[in-house]
């Protein structure tokens, strides 16, 4: 219990007071991948608990192993009552490959597994024409390792995928953070700080429309298992106001 009690606590803290954004989980990939030749590409929009815009595309080099690429972009504008403005820019990108095979007298099920890794970039700036302009950026990595299972047919899939995720950021520097009282100065962030953790990420994902076009719905948690505190330290609410809940909903398509 333990665990749990301190994800619901620095969860609470977070929730409440303003902080530097430094990471956001992208829209979980789930290729579904059937056979050679497949191409799966998908454009997503994270509405909550992950990054804003979401690209991806997935590839199948043999009837058992598929390749895949993923970018996501993250922007946030957020005034405060004295004029200033939160400006957060964050950029990621990550490159995995994996095993799938379908299963089932029908052969619409299908089980995946994928690994790899990728970078990303950010800046949290505040806007504020009394003082000079307070920033932090970091530079981060990930690796992670996403089993599932799945649902296919050719207007409907429903896929369960189960990601652990391990992030480490590096290269965090801070300037004049620590004299704006509008983010949470409680953390100190310096050119030496280096944080780490590691999330558990189950993802439901949707997709329905037509044999090559479908529209997709990922609903999703992220659990912080690892430094749970550094996890929060460096992300703030989602839209929605709880940053442990993601969803997003886009379009995919197939060739």
């Amino acid at each position: 219990m333990k665990p749990l009690k301190q994800i619901l606590f620095y969860g609470f803290i977070f929730l409440f007071t303003s902080c530097v954004t430094l990471y956001k989980p992208n829209v979980i990939h789930s290729p579904l991948l059937k056979e050679k030749g497949k191409f799966n590409s998908s454009a997503s929009l994270g509405l909550s608990g992950c990054g804003l815009f979401n690209l991806q595309a997935a590839y199948a080099v043999s009837n058992h192993t598929g390749v895949l690429i993923d970018g996501m972009y993250h922007l946030k504008n957020q005034k405060s009552d004295d004029s200033s403005v939160e400006k957060l820019k964050m950029f990621f990108g990550e490159v995995g490959a994996g095993y799938f095979t379908t299963f089932g007298d029908k052969k619409n099920g299908l089980f995946q597994c994928y690994g790899g890794g990728g970078y990303g970039s950010t800046t949290d700036r505040i806007d504020n024409s009394m003082q000079n302009y307070p920033q932090v950026n970091a530079k981060y990595f990930n690796v992670f390792i996403q089993p599932g299972v799945a649902l296919i047919d050719e207007n409907f899939e429903l896929a369960f995928d189960m990601r652990a995720n391990y992030v480490n950021l590096f290269n965090i520097n801070a300037y004049l953070y620590d004299q704006f009282e509008w983010w949470n100065t409680d953390f100190t962030f310096g050119s030496d700080t280096t944080l780490n953790f590691l999330n558990i990420e189950p993802t439901v994902t949707m997709k329905a429309g037509t044999k090559k076009l479908k529209g997709t719905l990922q609903l999703g948690l992220t659990i912080p298992t690892v430094n749970p505190n550094s996890y929060f330290a460096v992300n703030t609410a989602s839209f929605f106001g709880f940053p442990l809940i993601k969803i997003s909903f886009g379009a995919n398509y197939a060739f």
